[in-house]
């Protein structure tokens, strides 16, 4: 398999899936045909965009095919959401689907075509002595470690209730960039071998949390499970898209 078409088609989807859906589209694309309509056609503006420097037929075809295959499983989501309260199950699979989907596109299409950049492309790969999936793994990996590893998390976290209406201190919506400095960092460390200062980024963490972690045992749990799932995320992110394009 060519993983430089894979990588590309994964970018595409995360960009239509977490970065050009806005949170009003989010919100009721499950109860409103048009919403769900505009998040197609955003979506396949950004696999679009994705297969510009590397533009042929086949994957156009193939770009398209899988936005339309990505409207029908979101559609099918949409009613189940209606009738399922099992938000957490419905999220994932809808999420492996969508990943299955492109990876068999992948394998497919690998088969058939020859990646070739345009020529401004492969000059900036010359200038700086990197290939195409290098350059793709790192952007592929900071992508999925913020918004998309921000949402999993609050869609998780959500099954065991919240916390921000009941919080008075603190400045509002500080969390989530917590969350994505914090995923941001460790990944560095991975990157430089630094896994003692991960446990370092982890307790400085705690420290602004601490009265609170100790006194309310509800809130800690939710604090651990919050933290361990947004560092698995990155754990996982590093061994399966980045690392093994830099040994």
């Amino acid at each position: 398999m060519n993983y430089s078409i894979f990588f590309i088609l994964l970018i595409g989807h995360f960009l239509g899936d977490f970065y050009f859906q806005t949170d009003g589209i989010a919100r009721n694309k499950n109860g409103c045909k048009s919403k769900l309509i505009k998040h197609c056609l955003l979506y396949t503006l950004a696999m679009l965009i994705m297969i510009l420097p590397v533009f042929s037929i086949n994957l156009l075809i193939c770009s398209l095919i899988i936005s339309l295959i990505h409207f029908v499983v979101d559609l099918i989501k949409s009613n189940m959401k209606n009738r399922e309260k099992n938000e957490v199950g419905i999220y994932l699979v809808d999420q492996v689907i969508h990943i299955l989907v492109i990876l068999g596109f992948s394998i497919f299409i690998s088969q058939n075509i020859d990646l070739f950049y345009i020529s401004s492309i492969r000059n900036l790969f010359d200038l700086f002595k990197v290939d195409d999936l290098m350059v793709l793994s790192v952007i592929l990996s900071l992508l999925i470690i913020n918004k998309p590893a921000s949402i999993t998390i609050k869609i998780v976290l959500a099954k065991y209730g919240s916390f921000t209406k009941e919080e008075k201190e603190g400045v509002p919506n500080t969390g989530a960039l917590i969350g994505e400095l914090e995923r941001f960092i460790i990944l560095l460390m991975l990157t430089q071998g630094q896994y003692a200062a991960i446990g370092f980024i982890l307790t400085a963490k705690s420290i602004a949390r601490y009265k609170k972690i100790v006194d309310e045992i509800r809130f800690s749990e939710y604090y651990l499970l919050g933290t361990f799932l947004s560092t698995l995320i990155v754990i996982i992110t590093y061994l399966l898209v980045f690392s093994p394009f830099f040994s």
